[in-house]
């Protein structure tokens, strides 16, 4: 009998994706994919509202709210396992003595906006106060407090399907009258790209990034499946950077960085600011790479050259193109083998820039900022591509004679 709710249930579930899926979600936020910083990669269960509003000062102080980043995310652990006797959350008193409201106003203080997470099952991952059965006065609370932004985990939830759970405290958030970035976290269980729209800013594709290039290779690549369902609004999530963890090479965090800015990925830092290396910071900062991110077209990068499996196990290079805003073509190209690649040659018209007879084009190096050309070449070549990095640039086409003079920085 359980078997046939089950399937019953299932059924149910696929009936409520195919009525709904043409929706979006329309709360006017994520119309570029969401940057910020979040407290689990580096400090997991060990937290506390110094840590936050220290990482806050920092967020100012190294100027990465001057180029995007806005949001300061509470991960898990702020809260008891236990709810109060009117059925509210207990932030936990020794953590966050002063309570959120208290965190979410120092936080907004700063220019900045507060994010809170909890989970659409009866506890957390952390196992502390899920919000299963509590969704609107969760949401009252979240409200009261002013946030920003809500982390929606997918732990503890007994079986029950994903859609009804995300869906219920997406609309409880609503209910509110409170803008809320909305961040599905349900490692893309359940088709959770095909509905996610209707119920969120952007949703997991992929199961938690670790720190570590295997795991950045494995979660874009999981991520590259589900292109068509991205766009302003709405986008696809492999999962936080893992940049300045010193988990990787500066090679390695800069094609993590270029990856995740091309896949229109969200850009939340999960690092210790206080101590970060001044590489790593770099590469965080690079407002070029960023401007890829932030394009407002919002077409997610794909797959151009070397794309099919047999090629991925030869490994070599690939190129992941989007087009931009103003007609541009932003390109990586990525060296997933740990030994140096050298010369590498591809067509530009593979990458969706077809050249007429009286145009030519320019490149400009996101990694180096500098503009070379101009080119009228069909094959573009860039130079050696260390192990596990990449080359960044952006195309822009001209009629010849009618290119910008440019300076090279």
């Amino acid at each position: 009998m359980s078997q046939f709710r089950n399937s019953i249930g299932k059924i149910a579930t696929l009936a409520l994706l195919i009525a709904t899926q043409t929706l979006a979600l329309d709360n006017g936020l994520g119309l570029t994919p969401q940057m910020g910083w979040n407290t689990w990669n580096k400090f997991g269960c060990k937290i506390n509202e110094k840590l936050i509003m220290e990482t806050a000062d920092y967020i100012v102080k190294l100027g990465l709210d001057k180029v995007g980043y806005q949001y300061v995310n509470v991960d898990d652990c702020w809260l008891l396992e236990q709810r109060d006797k009117d059925g509210h959350i207990i932030v936990d008193p020794k953590a966050f003595p002063s309570g959120m409201k208290a965190l979410s106003d120092y936080i907004h203080s700063k220019g900045l906006k507060f994010g809170l997470y909890s989970s659409a099952g009866y506890f957390s991952c952390e196992h502390r106060a899920g919000s299963m059965g509590s969704e609107e006065i969760d949401a009252k609370d979240l409200a009261s407090w002013e946030v920003d932004y809500v982390k929606y985990d997918n732990c503890n939830h007994g079986g029950q399907p994903n859609y009804q759970r995300f869906k219920k405290m997406s609309d409880e958030l609503r209910k509110t009258g409170r803008q809320v970035f909305f961040s599905i976290c349900n490692w893309g269980d359940e088709n959770a790209p095909v509905w996610g729209k209707e119920v969120g800013n952007s949703w997991r594709t992929t199961q938690d990034i670790f720190n570590h290039f295997t795991s950045v290779e494995y979660n874009f690549n999981q991520n590259q499946k589900f292109a068509e369902h991205a766009g302003p609004g709405h986008w696809n999530d492999p999962d936080m950077l893992q940049i300045g963890n010193n988990g990787m090479t500066p090679n390695e965090e800069r094609s993590h960085f270029a990856l995740w800015a091309i896949a229109k990925g969200p850009l939340i830092m999960g690092n210790d600011l206080q101590n970060i290396r001044p590489e790593s910071l770099e590469i965080l900062k690079n407002t070029e790479v960023i401007g890829v991110s932030q394009d407002t077209l919002g077409k997610q990068g794909l797959c151009m050259v070397n794309c099919g499996p047999l090629e991925f196990i030869w490994r070599r290079p690939q190129v992941i193109a989007a087009p931009m805003s103003n007609k541009d073509v932003a390109a990586v190209i990525i060296n997933w083998r740990e030994l140096n690649h050298g010369e590498f040659s591809f067509s530009v018209n593979e990458i969706g820039l077809e050249l007429k007879n009286d145009e030519v084009y320019l490149v400009r190096d996101l990694w180096e900022h500098k503009t070379l050309g101009p080119f009228s070449s069909e094959t573009y070549t860039v130079p050696s591509i260390p192990g596990h990095g990449n080359h960044a640039l952006r195309f822009s086409k001209y009629k010849k004679g009618k290119e910008p003079q440019f300076v090279t920085e």
